[in-house]
């Protein structure tokens, strides 16, 4: 019997950090992620994880976020 699939709203939110823009992924209301820019690359983190990702863009960090929380998530 398949799994019924279900929607998750995500939602991206851009603070200043000490004068750094600092991009948090948020899944209703918490903090599963954050890409950060680091020169021309950007280090994505899952919260709760000291693993650290470099990715070339944003829109790759936030995928690497969703697809480590996915996989991680208890």
């Amino acid at each position: 019997m398949a799994k019924k699939e279900k929607t998750i709203a995500v939602s991206v939110k851009d603070i200043d950090r000490a004068g750094q823009l600092v991009e948090q992924i948020l899944i209703q209301d918490r903090v599963i992620g954050e890409v950060v820019a680091d020169g021309t690359k950007f280090k994505a983190q899952l919260m709760g994880s000291d693993q650290t990702f470099i990715v070339r863009s944003q829109e790759e960090g936030l995928e690497t976020i969703l697809a480590q929380y996915h996989l991680h998530q208890g």
